[in-house]
């Protein structure tokens, strides 16, 4: 019970036109996704802007942090608690 050579070829067609759909319906929708994620790429091109101030900062972090860890284990959480009412106060007053 093979199919005949028609059968195929209009398969064939068939399988081809939804592929060709498929990519238009790809392409319609770059610009949307491009849009949507237009704020992280550049929150990450940011950070790797600043990646050799940050891996600077570390290290010397890391050595206050040997030489004086009650002092470093302070400032950490004062840092991680500005940022956290940092993020709090911008998400509460975005429009």
């Amino acid at each position: 019970m093979s199919r005949s050579r028609k059968d195929l070829q209009q398969e064939k067609a068939r399988l081809l036109g939804q592929i060709q759909q498929q990519r238009l319906d790809l392409a319609a929708q770059r610009s949307a996704w491009l849009e949507k994620t237009a704020p992280l790429d550049h929150g990450v091109s940011v950070l790797l802007g600043w990646r050799k101030y940050l891996v600077f900062a570390s290290g010397l972090f890391a050595l206050y942090s040997a030489r004086h860890p009650v002092k470093a284990l302070r400032w950490s959480r004062y840092v991680a608690s500005t940022w956290g009412a940092i993020r709090l106060v911008r998400r509460t007053f975005r429009a």
